[in-house]
């Protein structure tokens, strides 16, 4: 990654978060720490940030809660073509009339495009995913209450007595951090609950994750493998990684992503 490049994602991070640690740098990056503080150095010197010690901090810090994990703005473009094809085999999962639950990521985000015709009731907790739907369909839209955090354009709420409470859904779809023998994994403790209160509403739990999700690991579990109906991913899953997972009981569809399609990690709205 250039030096250009780097730095207006650095600025950009300290833009949704405020104060961002050398190691979140390092590991959001994909970059070394001596990079990480050597362009912390560089950009406190020509005051765009504030340097502090063991990270950074931005000139106007928000002093807004974050949640653990890569923000939205980041991720959207990351294996942009296989969410697309994803989330378009998930859509074929639906049928009118269906009421369904669409959990808050860029994967899941993929589903507006082919839902525009559809006529389901659906609950989901991404602002996204809300404002595309009402711009692009007629389906009926229930957003659940809470706080918003804008890094991950999400909505979560720590209360019981929501939306989320009087909501029934067939299917629920989601994407997750990571998934594995041990099951369904996310990286913060809100995101687990604000998913555990929607597994309450749901028939199905759907996984909608690309291949690399099946090699993160974190140290919480959402649901072990039992719950899971259905995992929609691509050909990058290994025979290995996908075994233990049919050993459980769960379907398997792997879609097709043409070699020329390729993606790139960091989302080219990014670059510019």
């Amino acid at each position: 990654m250039l030096e250009a490049e780097r730095h207006r994602l650095i600025l950009k991070l300290l833009h949704e978060r405020s104060v961002v640690s050398v190691m979140d740098f390092v590991e959001l990056l994909g970059t070394s720490e001596a990079t990480v503080r050597r362009d912390i150095n560089g950009l406190s010197e020509a005051g765009h940030l504030r340097r502090i010690r063991g990270g950074a901090e931005a000139l106007t810090p928000r002093h807004e809660a974050h949640l653990v994990g890569v923000p939205y703005a980041l991720n959207e473009g990351v294996c942009a073509v296989e969410k697309r094809a994803i989330a378009q085999a998930a859509a074929a999962l639906t049928k009118d009339g269906d009421s369904i639950i669409i959990n808050g990521g860029t994967t899941t985000y993929g589903l507006v495009d082919f839902l525009a015709g559809r006529s389901l009731d659906i609950l989901t907790n991404s602002i996204p995913i809300v404002t595309q739907l009402l711009a692009t369909s007629r389906n009926r839209v229930t957003l659940p209450g809470g706080t918003v955090y804008r890094e991950q354009n999400i909505v979560l709420s720590p209360y019981d007595n929501d939306a989320i409470a009087h909501f029934w859904g067939q299917k629920l779809f989601t994407g997750c951090y990571g998934l594995n023998r041990f099951g369904l994994m996310e990286a913060d403790p809100l995101i687990v609950q604000a998913e555990l209160k929607l597994l309450k509403r749901c028939e199905e739990l759907i996984v909608l994750a690309d291949s690399r999700k099946l090699r993160q690991r974190s140290a919480m579990i959402v649901v072990d493998l039992a719950r899971i109906s259905t995992l929609i991913t691509d050909r990058g899953a290994t025979e290995e990684e996908l075994e233990p997972l049919r050993n459980a009981g769960i379907r398997v569809i792997q879609v097709d992503i043409e070699p020329s399609e390729a993606t790139e990690s960091v989302p080219q709205s990014l670059r510019s």
